[in-house]
């Protein structure tokens, strides 16, 4: 990028090499345009744990650097990660394999934490944040340049560059190549505290500036994610921060930064979809104003609810929680509310604090959040102590992730937790370590099994890839091929994605007494895991063949109750069982008729 310089001679190569592979992270993953099922996200949140993994093994490849201690906040996460992987061993979890996955996400964030604090060592926290805010702001204007493109209309030229435009039908929104208008919203937000704290150092030229916050601006409002106002605030209160820096030119210019940014996202929300109408530029669609004005006018929302839903879940179980990745199952046993029902299946009640206190507990959520509380505490301190433009961005672009946090559940992505988890660790003030040779081998005893896990997760998500049609349903494969493809998919019911391959599993068998006890127990599992109308009923139906009529009577009722417009589907898939036997599907059957929804008549 013109007018940026971030690296220097002086800068040893192995710490340089680090750097550019930690700069990667912060731009790369997000710039993928593929984003397909079985997992949305897969090929962007692998890179960045291959690209932090590859970034500590330079930074330890570097002769005579010494690695700085581990930073406070990161041996609590790595102290949850811990919690963690007991809760595999002794919690009996319905698939062992989440609480062993989240372990090694957590393990990831204390890495990626303990890479930022070795940066700023090695490379100096000056060098270190100008190449990240760099990389973030290449990458926002990219994602920004994509999402206008995708919006207004994606030439020939640029398919399979440009992720395109998916209608959905109750909200049309850019996303850029993220593949979620939130997370794209927050990614830009990102790009603009770089860009603030970059042209105050006066490592962008003004024009070049001026040009970037409009498009910044323009491409987060059309997101529509009502997250951008918040940001929009954020900035205005960052500017009121940078005021506690002595007064000068870069204190002048970070303020007039953040006012700018602050004023140019507002104004955008107001115009953007008022030019896009009065013109009739792309597709129809809401502005974040015009969505926030719904909500305040009596239209539903859904994370109230989700919030209420996510203490009981925690009262339920307050020590050690329902456990990682079943807070979905546990929401739908205790029941959900009209306003979450069209959502059907609610992973996260869309708040960090409350997503750990109901799946991990007290005990979990109290060291998790201690990690982050020690962080903004020390940093903060250290920030009024010797205020500098450096710990303004650190905050600044921290505060837009943990900002997030309380809406959404962008952390529980790889890519933007690494970003995250790098950010805050240049913000610590780690102490260089005495020469030990135990420090060395710790880190690369961690980064070995983070990259064993992503071996094992990239051998079989392809597999789940080339499977999951060909193995769990009826297509025009051969006998040969389909006998293949089924005993892959039976293979990875042992792996790291167990739970995705039972779900793709059980959604294709078909609906008859064949392998009914086998079929009983994974129907158990997928429903805590993913319950979706079609995963209850599909088990109610099993539950009838088996002979627990009323078991499957009351899990039915729960369904139409819960999801009262999917009742024909509902309807339909017991038509399917039928054949298999009338007497014990047809009660089922009239309970949907009996329900008094009209789909259902």
């Amino acid at each position: 990028m013109s007018g940026v310089h971030v690296l220097s001679a002086r800068v040893p190569e192995a710490r340089a090499v680090s750097l550019l592979l930690a700069g990667s992270l912060c731009v790369l993953p997000f710039l993928l345009p593929y984003h397909e099922f079985p997992i949305l996200s897969f090929q962007a949140e692998w890179l960045a744990a291959a690209l932090g993994i590859a970034a500590m093994l330079a930074a330890l490849g570097g002769r005579g650097s010494a690695l700085v201690t581990v930073p406070a906040p990161a041996r609590f996460l790595a102290a949850f990660a811990l919690f963690l992987a007991a809760q595999t061993l002794i919690a009996n979890p319905i698939y062992p394999q989440l609480p062993l996955l989240g372990a090694l996400y957590v393990l990831y964030a204390v890495l990626l934490f303990w890479l930022g604090a070795q940066l700023a060592a090695s490379a100096g926290l000056e060098r270190a944040a100008t190449v990240l805010a760099a990389c973030l702001l290449a990458g926002a204007l990219a994602n920004a340049a994509a999402g206008m493109i995708q919006f207004y209309g994606l030439p020939a030229l640029l398919q399979g560059i440009v992720d395109e435009l998916h209608y959905n039908p109750r909200h049309i929104a850019a996303y850029g190549n993220i593949a979620q208008a939130n997370l794209y919203a927050n990614y830009l937000a990102l790009g603009a505290t770089a860009l603030a704290f970059l042209w105050s150092r006066r490592r962008l030229r003004a024009a070049y500036a001026l040009a970037a916050a409009l498009l910044l601006a323009w491409a987060g409002a059309l997101s529509g994610s009502r997250s951008a106002l918040l940001y929009a605030l954020w900035f205005a209160a960052l500017a009121l921060l940078a005021a506690r820096m002595p007064a000068g030119g870069e204190s002048r210019r970070l303020r007039f930064a953040a006012c700018g940014l602050a004023g140019a996202m507002l104004a955008a929300q107001l115009a953007v979809p008022w030019l896009n109408s009065a013109l009739e530029l792309g597709p129809a669609n809401q502005g974040a104003l015009e969505r926030l004005l719904a909500i305040s006018a009596g239209h539903s929302e859904a994370r109230g609810p989700a919030w209420l839903l996510a203490l009981r879940v925690f009262a339920a179980a307050p020590m050690s929680g329902a456990g990682l990745g079943e807070f979905a199952g546990a929401a739908f046993l205790l029941g959900l509310s009209p306003e979450m029902a069209r959502g059907e299946v609610w992973y996260s009640p869309h708040n960090l604090p409350l997503h750990l206190l109901a799946e991990t507990g007290a005990l979990g959520a109290g060291l998790a959040l201690a990690g982050l509380g020690l962080w903004c505490w020390k940093t903060g301190r250290r920030y009024f102590a010797a205020p500098e433009p450096v710990l303004w961005w650190i905050i600044a672009a921290a505060g837009i992730e943990l900002i997030h946090s309380m809406f959404e559940f962008p952390l529980w992505y790889a890519h933007f937790l690494g970003v995250t988890a790098l950010v805050m660790g240049l913000g610590t003030d780690a102490r260089p370590a005495a020469a030990s040779r135990l420090r060395p081998m710790l880190a690369a005893g961690l980064c070995v099994v983070l990259a064993f896990a992503l071996a094992l997760l990239l051998r079989d998500y392809l597999r789940l890839d080339a499977t999951r049609a060909t193995g769990t349903s009826m297509t025009l494969a051969s006998s040969a091929d389909t006998e293949r493809d089924v005993a892959v998919m039976h293979k990875l019911t042992g792996g790291p994605l167990a739970p995705l391959a039972e779900l793709w599993i059980f959604l294709g068998a078909p609906l008859d007494r064949s392998d009914l006890a086998g079929r009983v127990k994974m129907s158990e599992r997928v429903a805590h895991y993913f319950p979706a109308n079609a995963v209850v009923v599909r088990r109610a139906v099993f539950l009838a063949f088996d002979g627990r009529a009323a078991e499957a009577r009351g899990l039915l009722l729960h369904a139409l109750r819960s999801f009262p417009h999917r009742c024909k589907a509902s309807a339909a898939i017991l038509q399917q069982a039928l054949a298999a036997d009338r007497a014990a599907i047809e009660p089922l059957l009239a309970l949907t008729r009996d329900s008094g929804r009209q789909d259902c008549i």
